[in-house]
């Protein structure tokens, strides 16, 4: 009998011992039950973080449905058995996401043809965003994968419409890249206007690339125009020198006429000015000998006659200190010796006439 008790009180538990009572079977449960529950709990809810260039599309798993309205900035919870939620980047954004990885690589390169049957690779960035209200129906038609699905095969049949309207030499020489550029970026907004969240802002062409004897071909050409182009420069500035010598021919040609017009008409009028000048020292001496002529004939006039000027004259010209003796003769002498005869009928007073 004792040594039934004592492997009863062996069988008791740390809490019997002291309180002397056996724990209720159901409080145990209940709590392994809420512990369950919590678990539960805590495996099924989920968050996440939307950041400012993003937003999320709520997906109902049970009833396969997505939520019209997209999920904004911030944390966002929900049940992880029920719902799912998918992240949108919104921002601008290039396509290919990788320029440095596709130009290494040809898996986004276009081979497409020119209007004269020419072969060019074609590498092309697409600038594009998505606006945040349509996500949810791009979401619901195309999925994640929209890229793929939809601008890459736009971008192909719309690049191989644009690049067949040029020719292989246009494209080489670059001159019509940016009008490429625009009619590729306006088709390619037309083509994917019927998914409203894709939204394409720009088309940039990095790289165009010709089959390698193409190019050579273009080269030589182009080599060969440039040397067209130099021999007609340089037979323009040789005829251009050839112009600038018969201006300056003819310059010089000018310039002696005009200068011996005016030697010419310089001599001319010199020759005018001492005609002139002889004139009038003609003029004058005539004036002057007219007016001697007229002088003398007053004093001829004057003096009763020609005798009597010659005697004028003759005593004018007498010297003041000459000497003259008179030795007579006789009364009637007319001699040398006869001052009488020989002065006195210079002196004769003229006969007055009545």
């Amino acid at each position: 009998m004792k040594g039934k008790k004592k492997m009863v009180r062996n069988n008791l538990t740390q809490d019997e011992m002291f309180t002397g009572h056996k724990p209720p079977i159901l409080g145990i449960t209940t709590a392994i039950i809420l512990v369950v529950i919590f678990l539960l709990l805590i495996l099924s809810l989920g968050w996440t973080t939307v950041k400012p260039t993003e937003v999320a599309v709520e997906i109902n798993k049970v009833k396969g449905e997505v939520k019209t309205e997209p999920l904004g900035v911030g944390y966002q919870f929900y049940n992880k058995w029920k719902t799912d939620l998918v992240k949108y980047n919104v921002a601008i954004k290039s396509y290919p996401p990788d320029t440095e990885k596709s130009e290494k690589s040809n898996e986004y390169c276009m081979e497409l043809k020119t209007n004269d049957g020419q072969k060019v690779n074609v590498d092309v960035t697409i600038l594009y965003g998505l606006k945040a209200k349509e996500v949810p129906q791009l979401h619901q038609e195309i999925g994640r994968n929209y890229e793929n699905e939809v601008l890459l095969p736009q971008i192909r049949s719309e690049g191989r419409l644009v690049i067949g309207e040029f020719s292989a030499e246009e494209l080489y020489q670059g001159k019509v890249r940016e009008t490429i550029q625009d009619k590729l970026r306006d088709r390619l907004s037309q083509a994917v206007s019927k998914y409203p969240a894709i939204t394409v802002h720009d088309v940039l062409i990095r790289h165009l690339s010709f089959d390698g004897r193409f190019e050579q071909a273009i080269e030589d050409k182009k080599l060969a125009a440039q040397q067209v182009e130099i021999n007609k420069n340089k037979a323009l500035a040789q005829e251009q020198e050839a112009l600038r010598i018969e201006a300056e021919a003819r310059g010089e040609k000018l310039k002696a006429i005009q200068a011996a017009q005016g030697r010419a008409e310089s001599a001319m009028v010199e020759a005018d000015g001492e005609r002139y000048k002889l004139e009038q020292e003609a003029a004058g001496m005539l004036a002057k000998l007219k007016a001697e002529a007229e002088g003398k004939r007053l004093l001829t006039e004057a003096l009763g006659g020609g005798s009597n000027v010659v005697a004028l004259k003759f005593a004018e010209n007498i010297p003041d200190k000459l000497q003259i003796w008179g030795v007579p003769t006789g009364s009637n002498s007319n001699t040398f010796m006869d001052l009488n005869g020989m002065f006195g009928g210079m002196f004769k007073q003229p006969v007055q006439s009545n």
